[in-house]
């Protein structure tokens, strides 16, 4: 730790330090100056005896120089000249500084001492200094503390690190051995398998030729076994097929029989009756097909494997026909003990038969009350329908007609401005001379029912204060005007 001097000196004692330096100067100029005459007549000799030789040598760095190479010889220009110079001229350097020794350094400690003394007074340390190192030198003994702990950890993970390695290069060392030997072993193996080959080929030729002919005998195996399960699958199918047979066989059988036992008794009960009862069945069938022709019937179907299905064919209008598939089932909650379902399977026009099923289903307390109302109703409402947009085509044909004949924009067509939506069954008639629009609805039963099926719904716009009644009036009007559809109708409102 640094002593903190007390006081400076005084200004008198600095001006007889300074005179005493001045004294000093001249005796260490004298001495440098003496140190330099002693290593000139120190290598006068070396000179002199080659002051023989030629002058060419004159500063080429053979011998170390005199009074003329330090004092009239460029040294930096002889340099350039004769750039092998340079090392000799280091080496000369390098010999005069070794001269120099301790006195040199002192000579720069008195100028740097003298610096010191007359341009920067000296800063000596403070308290505050002394604890600022002291705080910095403890910070340092931690740090030097904790470096030399993680250098002793690290070189305990490195004698850890040696170990592993050296156990691993052990390790490495039996495997590769055991490699070496390994790899003589299958040499070995090898040899002895190609001696015992130069004596198996003969036997290995015949044993060849004997697995190809196994091999062949395995895919004709292949085959075979392929053509037994083929085979066999189709035994499966066909004795299925044959127990299904059967099975239909035994029933038409049970049904032969029961038509023959029926058949004797229709020739017993025909023979006890009258012999005129023949023609009163024949009679009985005619009517039959004539009331079917009258209802519009084509065929009655049964389809195959159900006895609770009918399938109907009813001819409409034209070549036009519709099918219709009925099917019922046992129901004891309902109010017959059966319950009906139908749908078409062949219908020019999408149709909705669900309220005649309801009506079928909850009002008719027997199967044949209940096909009855279906059969009734069904074929009529289909009629209707075809019937009905046959009609609205047609006035929707009529109409866009005349919008493109040009004889006839100028006559009051009537079918113009008239639309139809099948959805609703309303026809919406728009009068270009008043600017009122008409909306009729048509019946289930028209053209059926006539004008009865033709209602006015709504007039727009209103007139008066009763206008609320002017639909109704028109409907009356409708109906007792005569007319019976509603292309004879629509004159009227225009």
């Amino acid at each position: 730790m640094l002593a903190t001097a007390p006081v400076p000196p005084s200004a008198s004692q600095a001006l007889k330090d300074l005179a005493k330096l001045q004294q000093d100067l001249p005796k260490t100029e004298l001495w440098f100056q003496q140190l330099k005459t002693s290593w000139l007549n120190k290598y006068d000799a070396a000179v002199n005896k080659g002051s023989d030789e030629e002058d060419d040598d004159l500063g080429k760095g053979a011998t170390f120089p005199d009074k003329d190479r330090t004092e009239r010889l460029d040294i930096p220009a002889l340099l350039k000249a004769q750039p092998k110079n340079v090392e000799a001229e280091f080496h000369f350097h390098e010999e005069l500084f070794k001269k120099l020794k301790f006195t040199y350094v002192e000579q720069k400690a008195k100028e740097g001492f003298l610096k010191r003394v007359l341009d920067v007074p000296p800063r000596f340390p403070s308290q505050t200094d002394l604890k600022d190192l002291e705080a910095r030198a403890a910070n340092e003994k931690e740090q030097l503390r904790a470096r030399k702990t993680a250098c002793k950890e690290m070189r305990g993970q490195v004698e850890e690190l040696i170990v592993s390695a050296y156990n691993g290069h052990a390790a490495l060392t039996e495997r590769a051995q055991q490699a070496a030997q390994t790899m003589e072993e299958h040499k070995t193996l090898e040899n002895e398998l190609e001696e015992l080959a130069k004596h198996c080929s003969p036997a290995r030729d015949g044993i060849d030729d004997r697995e190809r002919v196994v091999q062949e005998q395995d895919a004709v195996l292949a085959e075979l076994q392929e053509q037994v399960n083929h085979w066999k699958s189709k035994l499966d199918y066909r004795q299925s097929k044959n127990a299904t047979l059967e099975a239909e066989v035994a029933k038409l059988r049970s049904r032969g029989t029961e038509s023959d036992s029926a058949a004797a008794e229709a020739l017993r009960i025909s023979k006890s009756k009258d012999p005129q009862l023949e023609k009163l069945g024949k009679w009985y069938r005619e009517q039959t097909l004539f009331l079917k022709r009258i209802q519009g019937v084509r065929e009655i179907r049964h389809p195959k494997n159900s006895a609770d299905q009918i399938e109907i064919v009813w001819d409409l209008v034209g070549n036009v026909s519709c099918t219709l598939l009925i099917a019922y089932h046992r129901d004891y909650t309902a109010p017959s003990g059966y319950v009906l379902d139908a749908k078409f399977t062949d219908v020019p026009y999408q149709c909705s038969i669900a309220d005649i099923l309801l009506t079928a289903n909850t009002q008719h307390k027997s199967l044949e009350g209940m096909l009855r109302h279906l059969t009734q109703h069904v074929p009529l409402r289909v009629r209707n329908l075809t019937e009905r947009e046959r009609e609205m085509e047609a006035l929707a044909a009529l109409a866009v007609e005349h919008e493109h004949d040009i004889e006839h924009m100028e006559d009051n067509n009537p079918y113009t401005g008239v639309s139809y939506d099948p959805e609703t069954r309303q026809v919406m008639v728009h009068v270009d001379a008043t600017g009122r629009t008409f909306a009729l609805r048509l019946d289930e039963n028209y053209p059926w029912a006539g004008a009865d099926g033709i209602r006015v719904v709504a007039v727009e716009p209103r007139v008066g204060d009763e206008s609320m009644d002017e639909a109704e009036e028109w409907t009356t009007k409708c109906r007792t005007s005569g007319v019976r559809t509603v292309k004879d109708f629509i004159p009227l409102l225009k």
